[in-house]
């Protein structure tokens, strides 16, 4: 009898104490059942592992794991680690600031096997440190599409599963090196897809904000879909690495701190990208083949045009 795919939910922790039992909260409630949840925990200074070891303990009925660095590697190297224990078809990276609708994994698998992409990102649900919506149509979701039917908000947040609504991407509509995506969490990658990142050696370079590194090469691999609903609800407070400024009107601001990643993210992606694949050849001819392979190192070469229409418009 076939089976429903299994979902690995990894959750990257690091001194987020306050929030991190919300999270694993908002994971347990999950309308599909079919999902293990890992914390990798990256070498907190506060009480961040004694808020898990608890939840864990209130909750033997989940099937949830415990990895603790034993020194802080940064969000990529903790991705690394938890997709080396994950037993799921599809993976979600949480960040343990943020929460999850309750619909969120039945919606991603929904559009995951209706079409072949290597991820799908849903739109967003921004709140503050106290729960607080401060919108449901979020410049920071590049696919938002404007002009949502004036609701109540539990009727905003009650998305219709079945009718769903997506867009698929690929490096002609999101060229390598943009941002065409909401937020790390928002985003549920095929497994298979994302096996490059086992073979990657240099995450120190992506110790924070590491979506931006895996969501354009999980779409150069294998393309991505826009899931037109929001699924999950990204926090925005002082200590959010990608900017705390809350929603302001219809442009997204962040403060000079993120700006300057952004800046820096954008110049380093494209040649580590082709260091990553130049090193890793053989890697990449066994599992894609020469041809693709060539292809892929081409794509991201050509995606300086864009790097350079980006910069003078």
């Amino acid at each position: 009898m076939l089976k429903n795919p299994p979902v690995s939910f990894i959750v990257t922790s690091y001194n987020y104490e306050k929030f991190i039992g919300k999270t694993l909260d908002s994971i347990k409630n999950q309308t599909y059942r079919e999902f293990e949840i890992i914390v990798v925990d990256d070498c907190s200074s506060d009480n961040s592992v004694s808020v898990v070891e608890r939840f864990i303990a209130e909750n033997q009925d989940l099937r949830i794991s415990l990895i603790k660095h034993n020194e802080n590697k940064g969000q990529l190297a903790a991705f690394k680690t938890g997709l080396q224990a994950a037993q799921g078809v599809f993976v979600s990276f949480i960040d343990s600031d943020d929460l999850i609708l309750k619909d969120y994994a039945r919606a991603h698998i929904k559009v995951h096997l209706a079409v072949s992409v290597a991820f799908t990102s849903a739109q967003i649900v921004e709140i503050d440190e106290n729960d607080a919506v401060h919108t449901v149509c979020s410049p920071a979701s590049p696919g938002t599409s404007v002009g949502f039917e004036a609701k109540t908000l539990p009727e905003l947040l009650n998305i219709d599963v079945e009718k769903v609504e997506y867009k698929i991407l690929d490096t002609k509509s999101a060229p390598f090196g943009g941002w065409f995506w909401s937020p790390n969490t928002s985003a549920m990658y095929r497994k298979s897809a994302l096996e490059f990142l086992l073979e990657y050696d240099n995450t120190d370079k992506w110790r924070i904000c590491p979506d931006k590194f895996l969501f354009n090469f999980a779409n150069l691999i294998g393309g991505s879909a826009i899931i037109q609903a929001p699924l999950c609800a990204y926090r925005r407070h002082s200590g959010n690495a990608g900017g705390c400024n809350y929603i302001t009107g219809n442009k997204k601001y962040n403060n000079d701190a993120a700006t300057a990643v952004n800046l820096l993210n954008n110049f380093k992606i494209r040649p580590e990208a082709i260091r990553f694949i130049l090193k890793k050849h053989k890697y990449f001819e066994e599992k894609f083949g020469k041809k693709n392979t060539v292809k892929f190192l081409l794509t991201v070469l050509l995606s300086y045009y864009y790097l350079l229409k980006q910069f003078l418009s």
